[in-house]
């Protein structure tokens, strides 16, 4: 079961990375931060980056540390922001050629990122919201 939870863990680590390394960035220059969320039409701006770095850093802690419905609960929070996230950043039906192609290409991996939290939270709430964690240990003390 060692192999099992270790890839269950490098999993979470994955799918995480690109929200971590988002949310650090964003945190180390609020301002570009800031400017982004204007870029994309949000008001007030600075209170929007605020959220999208509390958002991303603690769904990231909470899927990568927490057990049960706190790592169900980071990993649909990620979710329910990155399709939020994926509609306003990614409008490929507005779109032709080749910007549409490769805005669809994001779109449908950002799409793919959902998938992955949402068996996140699946695993997490398996036999009772424990995220089978501790059946995996008793299962292997009774051998």
């Amino acid at each position: 079961m060692h192999v099992a939870k270790g890839w269950w863990s490098l999993g979470r680590i994955g799918l995480c990375l690109p929200y971590a390394w988002s949310g650090v960035s964003k945190l180390l220059d609020f301002p570009g931060a800031v400017a982004e969320q204007a870029h994309f039409g949000m008001v007030p701006p600075a209170l929007y980056a605020a959220g999208v770095i509390v958002v991303q850093l603690g769904g990231c802690l909470a899927v990568l540390f927490c057990r049960g419905r706190w790592r169900a609960g980071g990993a649909i929070v990620l979710a329910l922001f990155t399709i939020a996230a994926t509609v306003i950043g990614h409008k490929y039906w507005t779109m032709a050629g080749m910007q549409r192609v490769h805005t669809l290409n994001s779109f449908l991996e950002h799409a793919g990122l959902v998938g992955g939290f949402v068996l996140i939270a699946a695993q997490a709430l398996h036999r009772g919201g424990v995220g089978g964690d501790e059946e995996e240990e008793e299962e292997e003390e009774e051998e």
